[in-house]
């Protein structure tokens, strides 16, 4: 094996995880370890492609490491707090890679928006996220910042990471995004929300909005093309799992524990979902229709075998039915809970780095 692709192997896919689903190899036999879904459509999401290693340890380091569209794969070690959200704007080619154990946190809890919030990144491009931990200090609805948040990107891989008390949300994609592929994250609320923001709600335990406004036809009309794979709604997540408008969403061996939520899948308006081999345990409206304002009723979604709620085909205007036609893995919905829900090895940060391992492709 050549030293280039020892390097690759060593800062972007030697991340696997380390599961009892194969106790022979030690991996998860779904898991693909690669960008599936709409990150693999129409381009190419492969991040810094494993040049140029650095260890960040600080936020300024961190900053600079975003910076720019030079090829980067950026190390995080240890705990980096926020003060409030740091916007990267106009970078491309980065790997940001989550050391076990690693933190991204802002400890904040304030009526000033400019002081939640974790990471915006802005019109940026190629970009891979895993083995993050994101935590802020719990809903709070004062329209403030979310622990991520997309706004005119496109191609972006987020992979096994965990999402954790967003202020406004856990991690929203809007402006337009597009091509987009979220696979093995977890999202949970430990802390209560906090009541009597300016917005008026006291539980906005909101946890993924796709699409901000019916009125962004001009910006998500054509994009927000979006797949959920293998990702975990656990404790505390009330709405918006996520909550679509328009683009298309593939919502696939998807794992919902939140118990005593509102809703789960929201199709709202010009939305197009196909939601397959999910499990629903124990939570309230596995779907609920948003599209049903006045001039703003367009929607189609398709709900097929899953597990904890039966199947839904359900349209209304000039919306055609959505199936994805790139290739992907599908689990029965009865093994989701055991395969993605496993807290050794499912989703969340639960990568490990492995020994490299010969005859590897990519």
């Amino acid at each position: 094996m050549n030293k280039k692709l020892k390097i690759f192997l060593y800062c972007t896919m030697l991340l696997t995880a380390c599961t009892a689903n194969d106790t022979e190899s030690g991996t998860n036999v779904y898991d693909e370890n690669r960008p599936i879904g709409w990150a693999s459509v129409n381009g190419v999401t492969d991040g810094s492609g494993g040049r140029n290693s650095v260890t960040v340890t600080s936020l300024d380091e961190l900053i600079e490491a975003l910076s720019g569209t030079e090829p980067k794969t950026i190390m995080v070690k240890d705990s980096i707090r926020f003060h409030g959200v740091v916007v990267v704007e106009k970078a491309a080619n980065k790997t940001l890679l989550g050391m076990p154990g690693s933190l991204l946190y802002n400890p904040i809890h304030s009526d000033l928006i400019e002081e939640s919030g974790i990471l915006l990144f802005r019109s940026c491009r190629n970009i891979i996220m895993r083995n993050l931990t994101f935590r802020s200090e719990g809903a709070y609805d004062i329209d403030g910042y979310d622990n991520l948040a997309l706004e005119g990107c496109e191609h972006v891989w987020v992979d096994h990471c965990d999402f954790l008390d967003g202020v406004d949300g856990n991690f929203d994609i809007v402006e337009g995004s597009d091509y987009v592929s979220v696979t093995w994250c977890r999202f949970r609320y430990l802390i209560p929300a906090w009541t009597g923001g300016s917005g008026g709600s006291d539980n906005h335990c909101n946890s993924n909005l796709v699409g901000n406004s019916d009125k962004k036809a001009l910006t998500d009309s054509t994009h927000l093309n979006v797949t959920f794979a293998n990702c975990w709604w656990d404790k505390g997540c009330s709405e918006r799992m996520p909550r679509m408008r328009f683009g298309r969403a593939h919502i696939f061996n998807c794992l919902y524990t939140c118990t005593d939520n509102v809703y789960c899948i929201g199709a709202g308006y010009h939305s197009n979902i196909y939601a397959e081999n999910n499990a629903f345990i124990n939570v309230n409206m596995p779907w609920k229709l948003w599209a049903t304002k006045p001039g703003y009723t367009d929607y189609a979604i398709r709900m097929v075998n899953n597990m904890g709620v039966e199947d839904v085909t359900s349209r209304s205007g000039g919306e055609d039915f959505y199936h994805p036609d790139y290739p992907y893995r599908l689990c029965e919905a009865t093994k989701v809970p055991a395969v993605v829900g496993d807290e050794r090895n499912g989703a969340g940060a639960t990568l490990l780095f492995q020994n490299l391992v010969d005859g590897y492709e990519h």
